[in-house]
């Protein structure tokens, strides 16, 4: 089952951010372009290229990512992919968590390996341009462990 990103939400706010994606979603869609619906089996073979990540896909094609650092979920948009990312917000002297819409993308792989150039980044091991973090894709389909 495919999912619907609320576009509209993204084109009123306010945040850059926000209209970066809802920009990049619109020229996907205006394309024509469609992302493969992979099978659960399909997504953790791409997955065990990344040793750090624990991936686990539930009923409905949404998948659930935790690296070392933190927890993400790709939700298959049929035109893209949709990646959140949690964050813990207190509410009433409780930890709740909270997705925000990270980016879009129209490559699991180049997800993944997104995720991993993160949290290299986050615990200042590693900043990444687009250039590297195909590098690292490329690498893992040699076979070869990316560990950091």
């Amino acid at each position: 089952m495919r999912d619907t990103l609320n576009l509209q939400a993204l084109k009123h706010s306010k945040r850059a951010k926000h209209q970066t994606i809802y920009e990049k979603a619109h020229r996907m869609m205006s394309q024509d372009w469609e992302t493969k619906e992979l099978t659960e089996e399909e997504i953790l073979e791409i997955a065990s290229r990344y040793p750090t990540l624990k991936v686990k896909v539930l009923v409905g094609g949404t998948t659930i990512v935790r690296s070392k650092k933190d927890t993400w979920v790709i939700r298959d948009e049929a035109r893209f992919y949709t990646l959140y990312h949690q964050g813990l917000s207190f509410v009433k002297g409780k930890t709740r968590e909270k997705y925000h819409v990270q980016d879009i993308f129209y490559d699991m792989e180049f997800i993944f390996a997104s995720i991993v150039s993160h949290d290299d980044y986050a615990l200042g091991i590693a900043s990444r341009t687009t250039s590297e973090i195909l590098e690292i894709i490329e690498q893992s389909k040699g076979n070869v462990v990316v560990t950091h």
